[in-house]
């Protein structure tokens, strides 16, 4: 069963490397999607692929009972490169809905409340305690539509306390506010600071804490190391996150993902005897795999390439939506990008184009969006090539 909306046309992959994905009915494609948004280091990298024969020789799996040196070093590594101000412990899982999940339930836990506050444009997960329509019984969604357009947002005139929107909320109940630094379920929506601090502000003077959702937005996406970190408040070591979600970037494409808690709260976390086990906790191989992404990405400077492309990326795009009106408006941060259709235009249909035009990207005809969440290690002649191609296709389906 593939019980997800996909394109009419077949795309049969059979290999990959690097930003490429071959194809039996288009040939080579440039993947501007990393795989489903995972594969920062692209395809197949091949320093991460020796390590995982290495392991696979060595310890693939373990019972839960049995540690080794991985999980605690890949802590200390991605403290050191990502400059993380908080020292965190973590617990390594399989997938990124499971590590949101479990960061909520801890924030239960450790404020004995059941309340959680999200925004509505946020994504967390596939399970059913996360995915939408959430519970409102636990859950409160904010409508942020006019908070993202509001034009106090980026000024001192006006604070989010004496804006009569959030009169309503009772911050006092609140386990955690769960925030999503950007993705928006793929459509990215960039929030503002002033609202972020904000709403954690007030959770975290009632008692409440900061769950960060970094599934899709961490490992270098966003042009930082982590989305968070474009929230300038949340950067030291007082208002750093208490419980950080990790996943897709952290195996690079291989099924790992962890949960990020400050050290105090690890510890209050065990002291409740709250027990969490499944049957890949902590496992060598996915650990592993995680350690040696984080050090790809410090060997080629995945960081900074993705930033400067990205921007490079957004220029490009921009530039076409001034010769062509069938762009509404071109959104993102780093190598997480969107362009907005205008209305009217097919975005199956400019996905169709470009596949005929050898790039792969992802689309949604609902939203009038196409994605572009390519790997940290393209370069700007595939951008210079990707663009071309884009605005030969929007000229054609806007010809029709």
């Amino acid at each position: 069963m593939r019980l997800f909306v996909r394109p009419k046309k077949t795309i049969t992959a059979l290999w990959s490397k690097g930003t490429k994905v071959m194809t039996e009915e288009y040939g080579e494609l440039v993947d501007m999607e990393s795989g489903c948004w995972a594969a920062v280091l692209g395809h197949n990298h091949p320093d991460v692929i020796k390590v995982i024969h290495e392991q696979v020789d060595t310890l693939f799996h373990t019972h839960q009972f049995f540690e080794t040196e991985h999980p605690k070093k890949f802590v200390e590594e991605l403290t050191e490169c990502a400059n993380l101000s908080t020292k965190y412990n973590a617990s390594f899982l399989s997938s990124g809905s499971e590590a949101v999940s479990l960061a909520v339930k801890l924030s239960e836990i450790l404020t004995g409340r059941r309340k959680k506050l999200c925004m509505n444009i946020t994504y967390l997960g596939a399970s059913a305690d996360l995915r939408h329509p959430r519970d409102n019984t636990y859950w409160d969604d904010l409508d942020v539509t006019e908070c993202l357009m509001c034009s106090n947002q980026n000024t001192n005139e006006k604070e989010c306390s004496t804006c009569n929107r959030f009169s309503h909320l009772d911050f006092s109940q609140y386990a955690s506010f769960v925030f999503e630094p950007g993705n928006s379920g793929g459509v990215v929506l960039l929030q503002p600071e002033k609202l972020v601090a904000f709403l954690a502000g007030k959770v975290r003077e009632t008692g409440g804490l900061l769950v960060v959702n970094e599934i899709t937005t961490g490992f270098g996406r966003t042009g930082e190391w982590f989305g968070f970190q474009h929230y300038g408040f949340l950067n030291d070591a007082l208002h750093s996150p208490d419980l950080i979600a990790l996943g897709k970037g952290i195996g690079n494409g291989y099924p790992v993902s962890a949960v990020l808690a400050r050290e105090n709260l690890a510890e209050a976390a065990i002291e409740t005897g709250f027990s969490y086990i499944q049957s890949h906790t902590d496992d060598p191989l996915g650990c592993r795999v995680a350690r040696e992404v984080v050090k790809v990405m410090m060997k080629e400077n995945l960081v900074l390439n993705g930033r400067t492309v990205g921007e490079y990326l957004r220029s490009k795009l921009m530039d076409i939506a001034i010769r062509n009106k069938g762009i509404k408006e071109v959104r993102g941060r780093g190598l997480m990008n969107v362009v907005l259709l205008d209305k009217g235009v097919s975005a199956e249909e400019i996905f169709n184009g470009l596949l005929d035009a050898g790039y792969f990207c992802g689309f949604s005809e609902q939203s009038g969006i196409i994605h572009m969440y390519a790997p940290l290690i393209i370069s700007k002649n595939e951008v210079v090539g990707f663009c071309s191609a884009f605005e030969q296709v929007l000229n054609n389906v806007m010809d029709k």
